[in-house]
């Protein structure tokens, strides 16, 4: 059995194959940060979701408040886009006129009390950059502004 005459070499190699693993791990949660993949496509924004809808207001909720200021939404898991790069996302509100109302950029939440309807379920939040008009129907769109993606819908309610 031949043994290295640089045990010092080797310590070193293996130190340096150790951090470069390490880093290849990431840090295994996500700031949102990230790009979005395919910045010129048309496709639906968020593409890879395998469930999207309303939190709060709730799909289909009426009589929701006019001062409401934040909408939140529930996905199922993060494996998809949104979770990646939820801070490149925010949420149209579109009324029957055609009138619309964007949110800032979506941050994640923690909502233990909010709808379960996933067995993985990951809460984003919008604050709304306007003011609800009462008596209205709204339709909520999933949208990645600084992209061509197609907005997706993500549920109605009525104020």
């Amino acid at each position: 059995m031949r043994t290295s005459s640089h045990p010092v070499r080797l310590a070193r190699a293996l130190c340096v194959v150790s951090v470069l693993a390490l880093a290849a791990c990431g840090g295994g949660g996500s700031t949102g940060t990230n790009g979005i993949p395919n910045p010129g496509s048309n496709q639906l924004c968020d593409f890879n979701s395998q469930g999207l809808q309303l939190a709060r207001p709730g799909p289909g909720q009426t009589g929701v408040s006019s001062g409401t200021n934040t909408i939140e939404i529930v996905d199922n898991g993060n494996t998809d886009q949104l979770f990646q790069s939820y801070q490149q996302f925010d949420l149209i509100l579109r009324d029957n006129s055609g009138n619309q109302i964007v949110t800032g950029p979506l941050n994640l939440v923690s909502d233990p009390s909010g709808p379960h309807p996933y067995s993985s379920d990951y809460y984003y939040s919008g604050t709304l950059q306007g003011g609800l008009i009462p008596g209205d129907f709204y339709t909520v769109y999933l949208n990645a502004p600084n992209t061509n993606c197609t907005p997706g819908i993500v549920g109605q309610f009525s104020t």
